[in-house]
Parts: structure tokens; C-alpha cells; sequence
């Protein structure tokens, strides 16, 4: 028997995962794990916001290893290093809060920023591979959701974020934690003729959010607007195609390849791609591409519009909802 890739990274995970569990005291582990079938396995945050699980604040520092890498064998290499600067930036927020506090650039100061104020929560029991089992790993513009069912893998709902998106001032100055998502999104908007672009753009003005949130369901057909894939050139089609990469290419390799098998093998004819607010820099903007099996948003319209929220929606896989119904479905036929 051939062991696939894919069972080959469960089991790096799970082996991270009960190596995990096992370093930690009893306050720790009630703290963090919770039923499979607990409702707060559909909650996760990207505002933030206080989470349910264990702080990594609250762990040794050779515990929070164990959390690093869970993250580096969910995201892909470029996704992780994402996942760390958006982290980063929390420091960077922190003190520009703190000297711009009560003006409209910084925000209000309300809140902690710390890149020790992220969560982590346990869903199931990953010493038991047939049955279902997962983990969700969140705080202020990260929210990764992972569910293992059947020896398969979902990491849907995937969100990330950056406040600043481009920081101002300080060592870092310049640096932009998700350049492509918004250059690719606007190097497409602005490319389309006229004609084109004006059935794109669905409204002058952008959405002040994701319209999505962290629901854990919506509705898919909302987003039904813009241009569809049949009215692009060839040139304007690899575009999207480039952007829709940009997210896809956020999970680990392996789980990243499968996916874009499967969605090549759909199809895109009926994607459409819409834009919200100004196509100009440094203007409120927003934008969603709708697939049949897929939804991706992107928002940039808060602290003058840098401020970035991202994700990437499953209309069947998210939560590993359509792996679980399988799963129900073959365990009871038996």
C-alpha cells in the first residue's frame, strides 16, 4: 500500500499536534481542546477580539514552537512567512496606536496588540485518526482552520490580514504584507477597457468590510456580479487566474496542487470578478471572485484605506463540511 502525500502531512500534524498536547499541564489542555462537535469549531475571529483555547502568551516558549510549526505544515512557505509578518505588525500597530492615539490614522488604542495574543484551540481527538479531528489557530487578521476527516484535509475558511498594509513610518518603512493581493487586483481592474471595466465595477464606492465575515454560512449568490470569465481576452483571463494563485498558493504545496487540480478541472467559466470603490492607490477598494467552488474578498478601506482583509471561502470544504458529511454517510452504512 502507498502511503499519498496527503497522509503523509496528517501525520506530520498530528504528530505536531500530540506533541503538543502532551508538553502541556492540565489547566493548559482544558483550556484547549474541545468536542468535534462543538459549535466553536465554525467560530473564528479576525478582529481582535478575545478567542476561546489556549493564548500562546499563556505557554512556554517550547510549547509555542509546537504552534509555529503546525502553522508552517498548514501554510506553504511563502503563506507562513505571511502568516509571521502579519503578526509582526502587531508591534508596529501597538506603537503607532500609542503615539497616534484618537486621530483617524492609528485607531483608538482600545486594544492589546501582541504577537503573544493569538489562539489556539483543539477540535477532536488527534490521537484517534478515524474519526474526525481538527484545530484552529487565530487572533487579530489570522484565521487558519483545519480539519482532518478520512485521511483528507480541509483549511477552509483561510483569512488573512494587514493593518498597516503598508507601514508608514519606522525601520520598517515600505514594507507591504500583502503587496500581491492588491497589485494583482488592481493591475487586472485597470487593464480591462473601458467597456469591461465598467461592468466590473459594481459600485463606486467600497464596502467597508468583507462582506462575509467570519459567518459560518452566507449566500453564494450575492455575489453572482461584475464580469464573467467568458468576456475576457485570453490576456485578461491569465490576470484573474494570476490572483486567484495568490490565495490558492497560501496553503501548504501539497494541499494547494490538489486544489488547483480540482478547480481546473471545473473550470472557470462561470467565475466572475467585481470591484467596489476607487481603482486609484491609497483609495478605499474592494473586490471578490466567485467560482463555482470558491469565493475570495478582499477589502483596503479602513485607516485610509490601509488596511487589508483577505480570504478564502469554500462554499462545500469549509469547516471540512463536505468531508464530514461523507464521512457520516460511509460510517453509517456500514
Amino acid at each position: 500500500m502507498t502511503i499519498n502525500n496527503t497522509e503523509k502531512l496528517i501525520k506530520k500534524i498530528s504528530n505536531t499536534l500530540i506533541g503538543f498536547i502532551e508538553s502541556l499541564d492540565e489547566n493548559q489542555k482544558s483550556k484547549l481542546i474541545f468536542d468535534f462537535s462543538d459549535d466553536e469549531r465554525y467560530v473564528w475571529y479576525y478582529t481582535p477580539h478575545v478567542q476561546n483555547g489556549l493564548l500562546i502568551f499563556d505557554m512556554r516558549p517550547f510549547q509555542r514552537n509546537y504552534v509555529y510549526d503546525l502553522m508552517k505544515l498548514s501554510y506553504s512557505i511563502k503563506g507562513y512567512e505571511t502568516s509571521r509578518s502579519i503578526i509582526n505588525l502587531e508591534t508596529i500597530l501597538g506603537d503607532y496606536e500609542g503615539r497616534h492615539v484618537g486621530d483617524n490614522r492609528g485607531g483608538s488604542g482600545h486594544w492589546i496588540r501582541s504577537p503573544e495574543r493569538y489562539w489556539i484551540a483543539i477540535f477532536g481527538d488527534p490521537y484517534k485518526s478515524e474519526s474526525p479531528w481538527g484545530f484552529r489557530i487565530g487572533g487579530h487578521h489570522i484565521g487558519l482552520t483545519v480539519n482532518v476527516i478520512n485521511k483528507e484535509i480541509s483549511i477552509h475558511p483561510l483569512f488573512f490580514g494587514a493593518n498597516p498594509a503598508k507601514v508608514i513610518d519606522g525601520p520598517r518603512k515600505g514594507f507591504r504584507t500583502l503587496a500581491l493581493e492588491e497589485d494583482y487586483g488592481r493591475e487586472l481592474i485597470t487593464s480591462l477597457p473601458d467597456e469591461k471595466r465598467n461592468k466590473a465595477i459594481v459600485s463606486t464606492i467600497a464596502h467597508d468590510d468583507i462582506l462575509t465575515m467570519n459567518y459560518r454560512t452566507f449566500d453564494k449568490e450575492k455575489f453572482t456580479q461584475g464580469i464573467i470569465f467568458s468576456d475576457l481576452s485570453d490576456s485578461e483571463r491569465d490576470k484573474l487566474l494570476k490572483l486567484i494563485d495568490i490565495y490558492i498558493n497560501r496553503f501548504n504545496d501539497i494541499i494547494s496542487r490538489q486544489y488547483k487540480i480540482k478547480i481546473n478541472q471545473i473550470g472557470f467559466e462561470n467565475t466572475y470578478f467585481a470591484w467596489a470603490g476607487s481603482i486609484n492607490e491609497s483609495q478605499g477598494h474592494y473586490y471578490s471572485i466567485k467560482h463555482d467552488n470558491f469565493l475570495i474578498e478582499y477589502d483596503n478601506t479602513q485607516n485610509n484605506a490601509n488596511h487589508i482583509h483577505s480570504v478564502l471561502r469554500d462554499f462545500a470544504s469549509d469547516y471540512g463540511e463536505d468531508l464530514l458529511a461523507l464521512h457520516y454517510k460511509s460510517s453509517h452504512s456500514h
